[in-house]
């Protein structure tokens, strides 16, 4: 995930005072805090960013499992 991170973090750097930087803020904010996340906002992203959220959500969502699967290895 941290090659995600590194370029979200440099797209918002970038772009800071865009629609899209404000985006992938939020919606990283809200994987890394289970807040919500108003999944229509990405209709309206240019499509490299985009990509971005796509792929943030594909790590995160990976992670996830990988940390489940860790879990549920400890508890049985």
């Amino acid at each position: 995930m941290a090659t995600v991170v590194k370029a979200i973090a440099k797209y918002i750097q970038n772009n800071s005072e865009t629609l899209e930087a404000t985006a992938l803020k939020d919606l990283c904010h809200s994987l890394e805090s289970g807040a919500a996340f108003e999944l229509a906002r990405l209709y309206d992203l240019k499509p490299k960013a985009f990509a971005l959220a796509l792929g943030m959500l594909e790590e995160w969502r990976f992670d996830r499992h990988l940390i489940e699967r860790r879990l549920q290895k400890y508890l049985s």
